[in-house]
């Protein structure tokens, strides 16, 4: 895909550090689409990882608001004590889920923390992490999807 220049769009790479660079890796993975077999922890190497189909909020290259782009992108969680899966234990590994936020909670002694990502419907997982260390990277080239994301608000209204 290219934008209204005729240029595609750099791929994104995140490295967030703290809690308020998790608040711009949770804008840009905001309604990811991931199957739950594409999540892993490896607890030796103490690493939570994902691949997902990421909404590109930062593209373009669609002048109409009903459409946009989603590019597949890596998210890796460093420095992961442990993992607690909330409301997944019925989803096979097929199953699709929707990422809504990625939010962070510190912990008694920083710069420990939990890591919170929250999937539309209500299942969560839970990274208590000795430190704050993500890595979000897109992988190949994006395609065109005519549905734009859109999540009900309070007041009944999408966002």
């Amino acid at each position: 895909m290219t934008d209204r220049r005729g240029k595609a769009p750099a791929p994104l790479r995140l490295h967030a550090t703290d809690a308020e660079d998790l608040q711009a890796v949770s804008a840009a993975l905001s309604s990811a689409t991931v199957k739950r077999g594409d999540m892993t922890w490896d607890r030796r190497a103490r690493r939570f990882a994902l691949v997902c189909n990421r909404f590109r909020w930062e593209g373009d290259e669609v002048p109409d608001s009903s459409g946009g782009s989603r590019i597949r992108a890596g998210v890796r969680f460093s420095d992961v004590q442990s993992v607690q899966a909330l409301g997944l234990n019925r989803a096979d590994q097929e199953t699709v889920l929707e990422l809504l936020s990625v939010e962070c909670e510190s912990g008694e002694t920083p710069p420990e923390a939990t890591v919170t990502l929250t999937f539309a419907g209500g299942p969560q997982i839970r990274l208590a992490v000795e430190c704050v260390d993500v890595l979000v990277d897109d992988m190949g080239r994006a395609w065109y999807t005519p549905n734009r994301p859109r999540h009900d608000t309070e007041d009944g209204g999408g966002e």
